[in-house]
């Protein structure tokens, strides 16, 4: 049930039970004998608005709350094990590198959004949710529905709503290797008869699993700091209310606050595809992440009798403090300092009928400031004579530090569009359409240099789908295509004797998808097969390097070229037995580079393969629960997961390698109790969950770019204590 498209929720139906004894006079012992345990299709609000994921003509995997907590999904990279052909994984400054089916990628370009229930989370990702119902992964593009920086597709975090009908909490506590301490309780209260309160909070602390070893430099001297370099401590509060403000008006309202201490690009390095998996790292000290965050929605519903009228209004304030060692040494050569502030308002306004009949319609129309500020420098402590050839002695190298203005800039970014889908139900077959209309403006300023940049541009998203309805089982045949797009932006250099910034074009793509969603075996397996294929336009990517007129240290955006793509999924469940619950998921993808696509330095990626693109993975878990002696029960789970190579660089040039993993949990339940061990990577595997290439500031080293990697979790094992009330 890790990777289960369709995830399941256990419904223990007794159909030899009171109906079948009241219509044929069947004993109770023949009753329980026939009890069989079946799958539901989870409902979902993937297209705003309530309906099972079998209705709906895309591709779409879920998890549910007890697949979260039982499967120990506490990371980003947790869900990217859990779902076929999504690579997500943390990046070592806690921002997100993620593409589905390819789509997306890593690094400051985005692609595929993130969202707490309806409102997008653009700057605190990785940062736990908690208190999740579900988590819904919609694949391919978004576009008309969620529109820009949706081009891959969307995982939505739905939360827990406060529930008036009584008092409940709970409480979760985890320890374990790593010195790791983990505990977040939840509380329901009521407000009256209509109203009620829901709080969830957390503190996490964990030592890590990466070491800084001081080691000697060039000059002899050595450094003297923690040897946790990769101690992270976050803690957060969430706080909802809802209820009704009349007979057909309700309120909810929620503030989540979250903070987060951690490394920052803490990555470790290879010089060459023979990795070596470092777990002990060379740094002058120890580079951290402090990121703050508030933020709040105010949403209210409003029931005019066949159609339901919603407003959602959110705002977040974030500021997120970088301090980078640049060169990735125990030098001292190269830091970054870099502060940031987020401050982002969004509205969305949307109509959805209600009826029961055959048409089913919804329309809105959304708008968001995004604005951010930097004012980040490059900090030469006394290294900066190395790149002459000069060691500075240990007592040199603190006592001089240059600063050198890096990214000074104010970045803005506004959008409004209005959007609308429809779909029309004739017998077996339903047909289903959507359009939006987004206008993007992008605006750019380099404070130190004045020069700027503005663009302007409409897009048009259409989306159209046929399905046909094979019986009454929900099971049906469904093809659609959509379109989707990435904002495009400026980036804080320009070109020698122009007076505006270098900009990058919207990235779009037009994806082709047929699929099947079936339930079988009596209502014991769901299964989802999909084939699709991509034409990807314009594709953003990421790049570090050095201006050769200037010497100075560039970071930008760019775009690559045209790419084609083709793949598959599978994804099933199925309920072996009473106690018993198989899933399994599997994916490919399949791409190259379009014919003629070269870069501006005359590099030809015609028939490249696009980095950052996992070309196959796979996961396979059970679940086991079986009642013991007295109200005890034991629950188990055993997950295996592969996740395939792919390339670094988009020469072809590195490859991350695959690797598998497994994990399991066993434990023990009594009523509201729960006691369990888990062990993550029981074979110790040594993989890197993202790599890529970046520019060498180490003149110590000779060789102008270095292959840097998010190592992954080495075998840890815990233990947890949850208790319901």
């Amino acid at each position: 049930m890790l990777t289960a498209r369709i995830d399941r929720i256990w419904l223990r139906c007794t159909l030899a039970g009171a109906t079948l004894v009241a219509a044929a006079g069947a004993p109770a012992e023949m009753a329980a004998a026939q009890e069989e345990t079946i799958l539901q299709a989870v409902t979902v609000t993937a297209r705003k608005r309530e309906e099972t994921v079998l209705e709906i003509p895309e591709s779409i995997s879920t998890i549910s709350a007890e697949t979260i907590d039982r499967a120990n999904i506490a990371g980003l990279e947790d869900i990217g094990f859990a779902v076929s052909n999504l690579s997500l994984s943390q990046r070592a400054d806690g921002f997100p590198n993620v593409s589905i089916r390819g789509l997306g990628s890593f690094g400051n370009t985005q692609g595929v959004g993130f969202y707490i229930d309806d409102v997008q989370n653009f700057t605190d990702a990785s940062a736990r949710v908690g208190d999740i119902e579900r988590i819904e992964v919609l694949k391919g593009p978004q576009g008309t529905l969620y529109g820009g920086s949706n081009i891959g597709g969307a995982v939505r975090f739905v939360t827990g709503r406060p529930d008036p009908s009584g008092f409940s909490g709970r409480v979760k506590a985890i320890t374990g290797g790593q010195d790791l301490r983990d505990i977040e309780a939840l509380l329901n209260v009521p407000l009256g008869e209509s109203w009620a309160m829901r709080l969830f909070g957390y503190s996490h602390s964990d030592d890590g699993y990466l070491v800084n070893g001081n080691l000697p430099r060039t000059n002899g001297g050595e450094g003297s700091s923690d040897p946790d370099i990769g101690r992270v401590d976050e803690n957060g509060v969430r706080l909802s209310f809802a209820g009704p403000l009349s007979e057909r008006l309700s309120m909810y309202a929620t503030v989540r606050w979250n903070e987060l201490d951690a490394p920052n690009n803490v990555w470790t390095t290879e010089l060459d595809n023979n990795y070596e998996f470092p777990h002990v790292l060379g740094r002058t000290y120890n580079p951290r992440l402090n990121r703050d965050t508030v933020a709040g929605t105010l949403e209210f519903a409003y029931d005019v009798g066949g159609y339901e009228v919603k407003s959602v209004t959110s705002y977040t304030d974030n500021t997120l403090v970088q301090n980078i060692d640049l060169d990735i040494s125990q030098e001292y050569v190269l830091d970054l300092f870099r502060p940031e502030l987020f401050k982002i308002l969004t509205q969305e306004i949307r109509v959805t009928s209600t009826g029961s009949g055959p048409f089913e319609w919804l329309a809105g129309l959304y708008y968001i400031d995004y604005r951010e500020e930097m004012d980040s420098v490059l900090l030469f402590r006394g290294g900066a004579s190395l790149f002459d050839g000069v060691i500075p002695t240990a007592a040199e190298e603190p006592q001089t530090i240059d600063t050198v203005p890096f990214e000074d800039r104010q970045r803005d970014r506004e959008q409004i569009a209005a959007f609308a889908t429809a779909s029309y139900r004739a017998g077996s077959w339903e047909f289903g359409g959507g359009a939006r209309v987004d206008r993007w403006r992008a605006f750019v300023r380099n404070r130190q240099s004045g020069l700027t940049g503005e663009e302007e541009e409409t897009e048009f998203l259409p989306r159209a789908s046929i399905t046909y309805f094979l019986g009454e089982s929900g099971s049906n045949l469904y093809a659609n295509v959509a379109q989707g797009f990435e904002p495009g932006g400026f980036n804080l250099a320009n070109f020698e004797g122009s007076n505006v910034l270098f900009g990058f074009g919207p990235e779009k793509a037009t994806s082709y998808e047929i699929g099947y969603k079936g339930r079988l075996l009596d209502g014991r397996l769901l299964l989802s097969v999909a084939a699709f294929g991509v034409d990807y336009r314009d594709r953003q990517f990421e790049l570090q390097t050095t201006d050769p007129q200037t010497g100075n240290i560039v970071e930008g955006i760019l775009n690559a070229g045209d790419s084609s793509q083709y793949g598959a999924e599978i994804d099933l469940t199925y309920q072996a037995t009473e106690n018993l619950t198989i899933s399994f998921g599997a994916g490919m993808v399949d791409a190259e580079w379009d014919s003629g696509t070269v870069l501006d330095d005359g590099t030809d990626l015609s028939g490249l393969t696009p980095p950052f693109m996992t070309e196959n993975s796979m996961t396979l878990a059970a679940d086991y629960e079986r009642s013991l002696t007295g109200d005890w029960s034991f629950v188990g789970r055993l997950q295996l997961t592969h996740i395939g190579e792919f390339e670094t660089d988009l020469g072809n040039n590195f490859q991350n390698p695959s690797y598998d993993l497994v994990g399991v949990r066993a434990g023990i339940a009594r009523e509201n109790w729960e006691i369990a061990v888990s062990v993550e990577n029981v074979f110790d595997e040594e993989y890197y969950t993202d790599t890529t290439l970046f520019p060498n500031f180490n003149p110590l080293i000779p060789q102008p770019s270095l292959i840097i990697g998010t190592l992954g979790q080495p075998r840890l094992v815990t233990l947890s204590a949850s208790v319901n009330f």
